[in-house]
């Protein structure tokens, strides 16, 4: 799995892209715009000072940053603060919605998971407690979004992000604290939520902290480094290699999302040994911190206030790409005194191929009624009936589309910044790339009542390459709708790069539609 992101430099460049149907961006500069892509690792820094009191106004000059011993350029510094004020809200054209809105634009966020599968009653209902005492006082401005794993419901979102702390705080009061044994720990549930709450995020800049109460982490969901198993409290039996290897993927997920883990045990003060030097390890590995302590609000505090404040580095390694090895990275301060906390290194996989049952997946589960919205992806979605209009967006090449069925006839028109698919490049410099976009509408009892599917295929020459990424991708997809109230889920799937985008809307259709 590839851990980096895309670094994007603009040039001088001339060119049209009307071979591909994008529509045109009113909002875009002037001075067209050529892209070059390259491997970018980011990496969070919390800077305190010997009172741990976060430390402001550091600049670039400041940090030096290795990776496996040697020094790497910074190409990208930002310092983040709770107290930065959001970007302006859009303006969204009539009918429209976007998969954008629910979420903050930057981090730092508060992320608290229930972990309800290997939890006794007792010990979550007094974590939730103090938890909900938190949130009820807890600072202005703080963004916080509840997650549990349930043995009956898998992961679950019990509530968006928000910042209002009385009203998150009223949700954990009401939740149903369910209960199995460890011995049968669901880490299939673990792992599948996992990759749901990354792609809930993704859409978010800058920092995440996953508070995840539970009061053991589970052998099989510790962090592997470098194709091997370190567990510091080894038993005779062996671990599941296969979750081990998926949880790699997963915490190289979380390093690419900036998803720190906060490990919180739920009993409180324990006697130092393998619980937690267990979580020690998966803190350590993504970033964040532990604790062992009874004082359950000052902790979590603690938790917000440290990473309120924080600086985001990034550098393209001098070495090759994927090298399946861990790379260790080192940062500093040119300054005395201060105190560091970042991932100490990543693992950087190879490539594989494409699990075929886990595209399944990501194509099907996302989809279903009231999943949570991933927003790998984030596009807009304007829908209403069909007219000339909204026919107008058109796809270069697409897979056929299917006969008619009886119903109303509505037009879905798709749009989003192409920067946010893989293409892939052939020897003679052809990108492609395959976009799927779904559609499934449910009645008021949650029957799936009309589907509609359609692959698109991008196909970009080294010509077009350069204008591309100049305009936003258009894609408009029919679909016949029953008449009454409905729930619309739209999906946009990149099938290369596993990546999705996910939105659910409420929708009536009239008896006597407008006419066309």
């Amino acid at each position: 799995m590839r851990l980096g992101k895309l670094i994007l430099f603009s040039f001088a460049a001339i060119f049209t892209l009307s071979s591909l149907g994008a529509g045109q961006n009113p909002s875009a500069p002037a001075a067209p715009t050529l892209h070059v892509y390259s491997r970018e690792t980011i990496v969070d820094v919390l800077v305190t000072d010997d009172k741990g009191q976060p430390v402001r106004g550091l600049t670039r000059s400041d940090f030096t940053v290795e990776e496996d011993g040697k020094a790497q350029p910074i190409r990208g510094f930002y310092e983040y603060d709770k107290g930065t004020p959001p970007a302006p809200a859009r303006t969204l054209l009539p009918n429209t919605y976007t998969n954008s809105t629910a979420l903050p634009a930057s981090g730092p966020v508060q992320i608290f998971l229930f972990d309800l599968l290997g939890t006794p009653p007792a010990v979550m209902q007094r974590a939730k407690k103090y938890i909900a005492d938190y949130l009820r006082f807890m600072p202005q401005g703080t963004q916080v979004a509840l997650f549990e794993f349930s043995p009956s419901k898998g992961l679950a979102l019990l509530q968006g992000f928000t910042t209002d702390g009385p009203a998150a705080a009223a949700i954990v009061d009401k939740l149903d604290v369910e209960w199995i044994p460890p011995a049968v720990y669901g880490e299939p549930i673990a792992i599948a939520g996992f990759n749901q709450i990354a792609a809930y995020v993704a859409g978010i800049h800058g920092r995440k902290n996953l508070v995840w109460i539970i009061p053991q982490i589970p052998r099989n969901l510790l962090i592997a480094r470098d194709g091997g198993y370190i567990d510091p409290c080894p038993t005779l039996i062996p671990p599941d290699m296969t979750y081990v290897h998926r949880l790699m993927d997963i915490y190289d997920l979380f390093t690419k999302e900036q998803i720190a883990v906060y490990p919180f045990d739920p009993r409180g003060v324990h006697e130092p040994g393998c619980i937690q030097l267990r979580s020690e390890e998966v803190a350590e590995g993504t970033g964040g911190a532990t604790s062992n302590s009874n004082d359950y609000q000052s902790t979590i505090a603690e938790i917000v206030d440290k990473t309120s404040h924080m600086y985001t580095l990034s550098y393209v390694p001098t070495r090759p790409d994927e090298d399946g090895h861990f790379h260790p990275i080192k940062i500093t301060v040119d300054r005395p005194g201060l105190h560091l906390n970042y991932r100490p290194g990543y693992n950087d996989e190879q490539p594989f191929p494409r699990d075929a049952v886990l595209k399944q997946r990501m194509i099907q589960g996302p989809m279903r009624l009231g999943a949570i919205p991933a927003t790998q992806i984030l596009f807009d979605l304007q829908v209403q009936p069909a007219s000339s209009a909204t026919q107008s967006a058109k796809t270069p090449v697409s897979s056929p589309a299917p006969p008619r069925a009886k119903g109303t006839p509505y037009t879905a028109v798709f749009t989003f910044d192409p920067t946010q698919i893989a293409l892939t490049e052939a020897q003679d410099g052809i990108r492609t790339a395959n976009i799927e976009l779904d559609l499934g509408a449910f009645d008021f009892y949650g029957k799936l009542v009309a589907t509609r599917s359609q692959t698109f295929k991008i196909t970009v020459t080294p010509a077009q390459y350069n204008e591309f990424f100049r305009t936003p991708l258009k894609f408009s997809l029919p679909i016949d709708l029953p008449r009454g109230q409905l729930k619309l889920r739209a999906g946009v799937f990149d099938t290369a790069a596993n990546k999705a985008g996910t939105l659910e809307i409420p929708l009536t259709v009239p008896k006597n539609p407008a006419p066309r």
